[in-house]
């Protein structure tokens, strides 16, 4: 008996020891991959004019980002990935993509976000005018939806439709205005200095392991994240991403009843602004290194360059995006003698008013992703910049162009480009002035960004490394 004692006992020790060893393990597991959350980084971007979606400049686009959802992410390794979706799949027998909504997920304030909300954002996207949603609209048949899944037939089979739901632009929308799907939700905005993101507790991607995030509009302090000119920032603390964007300013005439000399002047002008503040002059329609042609248009001296705007009453429409440099271009008008009235516009009501005004000159800013293909830039800029006088005069060329894309022939594609930026520039209707690049300076202590192909810095992941 004492012996069946004593064994009893080293078992139930044995037993106590493999029970702490256990709970010892598994302790030590979660420790090994408990990631901390908290802390907060500091991205200087330009102020935003609303929370409205915008993708004209390489700022507005990192900032949309943050607070708007995509339908799918595309890395730079080509994979695909989303976190609104549990199942999607392209079915070639009966050209239809299905995507299939993941459950229990919310917006921002916790509305539920259904299978509608899904159809609705899609299709705000298809109405816009941008090339990536007229290439879209081109093959899409139908869209339906059954219970939790979004149905997309096509017009012919296309295995790409996946990858062309990847673009920025196409995101999960609320009907409601300031309510937000993606990773961090706007909490306060303070006016010409900063805004507040908080993390969105219902993301779908998970909460982010950041407490916040301060968006400074101002150059008083170093930023965690910023973007700049590539090397500008070599040897300091922080890691250097190439993001493959460049973005062009031009200078358009939507209205005919213009004389030469006044465009001239203008154009004469904002090449020298645009030059004071440090970008590089434009001579091609997209970069002057990949263009088949090299744009050289006159310039006029200063004093007869004043001489014809100064009596002008030029009312100037620029993008929102450009608003940023209001200031320095007044105090540029200011030093020039000159008056210049500069009306700001949204992208999003852009073509409305040019359909509904008489606008004779009008900024914009456009982004490009450097890997694009030519041909694709060149027709983003007619198709995106098409007012009724551009949309009569080019539509046959950027036809022929799409047609000679696929003959595999390169020296007929290079000469129909030359055709229309040679065209474009010879109407008077498109003067290129200026081009910005870009890297993003990311402060080493931050750990986890990924990059995704279109250069924008994903957050998902990022935290404060110990």
């Amino acid at each position: 008996m004492e012996k069946s004692s004593n064994y009893n006992s080293g078992v139930k020790a044995m037993s106590n020891l493999t029970k702490i060893f256990v709970i010892l393990l598994i302790g030590a597991t979660l420790f090994a991959i408990k990631i901390d959350y908290g802390g907060n980084i500091t991205i200087r971007l330009n102020e935003p004019s609303s929370f409205s979606p915008s993708i004209s400049n390489y700022s507005g686009l990192i900032f949309s980002s943050l607070i708007y959802e995509n339908f799918f992410y595309l890395n730079n390794n080509g994979d695909i990935t989303t976190h609104i979706f549990r199942d999607y799949k392209y079915d070639k027998s009966i050209k239809t993509l299905s995507l299939k909504l993941k459950e229990n997920l919310s917006f921002s304030n916790g509305k539920p976000i259904d299978i509608k909300n899904v159809k609705n954002s899609l299709n705000s996207f298809l109405n816009q005018d941008l090339l990536s949603s007229k290439k879209m609209r081109k093959i899409i048949k139908k869209i339906g939806i059954d219970k939790d899944i979004l149905y997309v037939e096509l017009l012919y089979n296309n295995p790409d439709i996946l990858t062309l739901m990847t673009v920025p632009e196409l995101i999960l929308l609320s009907e409601k205005y300031q309510v937000f799907s993606g990773i961090f939700y706007p909490e306060e905005w303070v006016k010409g200095k900063y805004l507040i993101l908080k993390p969105n507790k219902f993301y779908p991607g998970g909460r982010s392991y950041i407490e916040y995030i301060r968006v400074s509009f101002s150059g008083d302090f170093s930023p965690d994240i910023f973007l700049a000119k590539p090397g500008a920032f070599s040897g300091y603390n922080y890691n250097e991403f190439k993001s493959g964007i460049y973005e062009n300013i031009y200078i358009c005439f939507p209205e005919e009843k213009i004389g030469q000399n006044s465009k001239i002047a203008f154009y004469t002008l904002l090449r020298q602004y645009y030059k004071s503040v440090g970008l590089t002059e434009l001579n091609s329609l997209t970069s002057d290194e990949e263009s088949p042609i090299s744009i050289n248009i006159r310039k006029l001296s200063n004093r007869r360059m004043r001489s014809i705007l100064r009596y002008s009453k030029i009312e100037l429409y620029m993008i929102s995006s450009l608003k940023g440099d209001d200031e320095n271009f007044k105090e540029f008008l200011r030093k020039k003698g000159l008056e210049i009235d500069t009306i700001y516009v949204s992208g999003s009501n852009l073509q409305n008013l040019l359909d509904n005004n008489p606008i004779k000159y009008l900024l914009v800013q456009k982004l490009f992703k450097k890997k694009t293909l030519l041909e694709e830039k060149i027709s983003k800029i007619v198709r995106e910049m098409s007012f009724k006088r551009f949309n009569e005069k080019y539509l046959k060329l950027i036809n022929e162009l799409d047609e000679v894309k696929f003959l595999n022939n390169e020296e007929l594609l290079i000469d129909q480009i030359s055709k229309i930026v040679n065209k474009i520039v010879n109407d008077g209707f498109i003067y290129p002035i200026a081009q910005k690049r870009y890297s993003i300076f990311i402060n080493n202590k931050i750990v986890g960004v990924e990059m995704d192909y279109y250069g924008r810095p994903l957050l998902q992941k990022a935290r404060l490394s110990k």
